[in-house]
């Protein structure tokens, strides 16, 4: 993993308070695809950034910002390079379950793994949004937004709603903690992601429809599409493949009219796109 050689150690404006150098408490929790995530194993002690997005599922502005989050999760290489965004239910109610979460998942695009309360979200979360002796900063309300640099200190961003400039100040604490962007890394071999160019032909569809993607190294590819509910709806293809081109044809007349989501997995990598799925011809 390529990293830019900069000083790590850092203050972040948190409105008028300030969060120095603080340890991010360690947590594991399960996502709503039934995958573990350690903060330290996964991620920090691998040398990653880590961008917790604190919401819960029926928070308006959470709604709002979700889009902008995701933008940024891509631009950043979406988990594959220096940099890995987790979502984080807070759920100050008690309804956040995995179907809760999902719907909120599908509702707003994001493709970086969330956990429900049934994953350990809120008890993940909850240095946070307690924050005993004002440790990171005062929270505010959701959604707020943590970076965590991979020495493990924080930086403490509050984010309220999709702000004109919110990219902009997440985007420079993750800068601030060391992250190569992809865009400036020069080793190849870590620069070629697991595989791209993914897009569904035609969309709409009614009757026949094709993934397609380019595959850069031989993987495990399963291939799923999921309604708005987050409920798997349909299977299209769970194998190996082998690196190059690939075409995998599914027969969407299955699924009932309205919007879908696919979501591709490659070893590690996810990307999900959005199709729309036609009545069928009589």
């Amino acid at each position: 993993m390529v990293k830019k050689i900069r000083n790590t150690f850092f203050i972040m404006a948190l409105s008028a308070s300030l969060a120095f150098a603080q340890t991010a408490p360690d947590f594991t929790i399960t996502d709503t695809d039934g995958v573990e995530h350690s903060l330290y194993a996964d991620y920090l002690d691998q040398g990653k950034t880590v961008v917790i997005d604190l919401f819960f599922a029926d928070c308006p502005p959470c709604h709002g910002l979700a889009p902008t989050l995701e933008t940024i999760y891509q631009d950043w290489g979406a988990g594959q390079y220096d940099v890995q965004f987790i979502g984080l239910t807070g759920d100050p109610v008690g309804v956040d379950n995995d179907i809760k979460v999902r719907i909120f998942e599908a509702q707003t695009g994001i493709t970086y793994p969330s956990a429900s309360n049934q994953g350990g979200g809120p008890e993940a979360a909850l240095p946070y949004t307690t924050n005993t002796n004002n440790q990171f900063g005062t929270f505010e309300g959701y959604p707020t937004i943590v970076v965590i640099a991979p020495d493990r200190t924080v930086q403490f961003e509050v984010v309220l709603g999709n702000v004109p400039n919110a990219a902009a100040l997440i985007n420079q604490a993750i800068d601030n903690t060391g992250a190569t962007h992809p865009s400036e890394i020069t080793d190849v071999e870590d620069a070629v992601p697991v595989f791209d160019e993914l897009t569904v032909f035609p969309n709409p569809a009614r009757d026949f429809a094709a993934v397609n993607f380019n595959l850069n190294e031989h993987a495990d590819v399963n291939i799923q599409v999921f309604n708005m509910l987050g409920q798997s709806a349909l299977e299209v293809f769970n194998g190996n493949k082998y690196p190059g081109y690939h075409q995998v044809d599914f027969n969407p007349s299955l699924l009932s009219p309205g919007t879908y989501f696919i979501r591709i997995t490659a070893n590690d990598s996810v990307q999900t796109t959005r199709l729309i799925k036609l009545h069928s011809h009589p």
